[in-house]
């Protein structure tokens, strides 16, 4: 039977347990803290996102080979120089025309030609360095605007190259046959130029399409000059340093006899004069001369 006592202690629990119910305070539980005041409820900063993975640049297209104006492709083969054969064993491009005023001014800012007045004449009084720095600004220009792939470029023609396109596989005197009395269709000289350079193109082309390839203008070749070797050739490029510089084709200036595809003539590289010109070859970079053995 309870006492008075008990009955008072039990009551008593009994009531702070109901306190507890309605605060919601049970066993450990402590109020929340308060909201702070004077500012915005502070947030949880979300977890950084790991960098994505990094990616592979696409490759850019691969260049395309384009040719300038008037570039003709020549095929790689042999022709008989004297009595030795002379095989060429890549193609090239070679220009259709000389080089012309225009051309020249356009890429090197100047005109040096003694014989002004039409752009379209062949541009003369060109030193060799004159003409191998307007192939490699050709070159530049050309590479920069995505029209010509590594391993290509412009540059003078060898004299191989130029007396086999010169010759444009006949074995004659001259691109036109042996027969110089019809020599006025096809070339400028003494005897028909009255004593002038002519503009390009106005006389008949050789068989594969290239124009006055003799007379007009000489033209500059890439070799130093040196007698030629007594025996086949294969892709000769002359030697590797002398005192002048082939050039080649007849002129405005001499009788047509000097015009033969075989004739050569050479001048120091750094002189120019009114009857040498020059026009231009396309083709792959030769490798190196000594390339590395492992």
């Amino acid at each position: 039977m309870p006492t008075a006592r008990t009955r008072l202690v039990t009551g008593s629990i009994i009531w702070l347990l109901g306190l507890a119910t309605l605060t919601g305070l049970t066993g450990c539980d402590q109020p929340p803290a308060p909201a702070p005041t004077g500012g915005s409820t502070p947030t949880a900063t979300p977890p950084t996102a790991p960098p994505p993975p990094p990616t592979t640049a696409p490759k850019p297209p691969p260049v395309v080979l384009v040719p300038i104006t008037n570039m003709v492709p020549v095929k790689a083969g042999t022709f008989q120089r004297i009595k030795f054969p002379v095989t060429l064993s890549r193609d090239f491009w070679i220009g259709k025309y000389e080089v012309t005023q225009a051309e020249f001014t356009e890429v090197l800012g100047r005109n040096p030609s003694h014989f002004t007045g039409d752009l379209s004449r062949p541009v003369e009084k060109v030193t060799f360095l004159d003409a191998s720095n307007y192939c490699a600004a050709v070159t530049v220009r050309e590479r920069k605007a995505g029209r010509l792939p590594d391993g290509y470029l412009y540059r003078l023609p060898y004299e191989a190259e130029w007396e086999y396109a010169c010759r444009a596989g006949g074995t004659n005197l001259f691109g036109f046959g042996d027969d110089a009395s019809v020599a006025a269709d096809y070339a400028w000289s003494a005897e028909n130029s009255d004593a002038s350079t002519h503009p390009v193109g106005q006389k008949r082309p050789n068989a594969w399409g290239l124009h006055d390839m003799h007379g007009n203008v000489w033209e500059w070749c890439h070799d130093w000059f040196e007698p030629y070797p007594p025996g086949p050739l294969r892709d000769p490029t002359g030697p590797a340093s002398s005192k002048f510089k082939v050039f080649k084709g007849g002129g405005w200036n001499q009788d047509i006899e000097y015009a033969r595809s075989a004739n050569r003539f050479m001048m120091a590289p750094s002189n120019g004069i009114h009857f040498v010109g020059f026009r231009i070859v396309l083709a792959q970079a030769p490798p190196p001369a000594n390339p590395a053995t492992p």
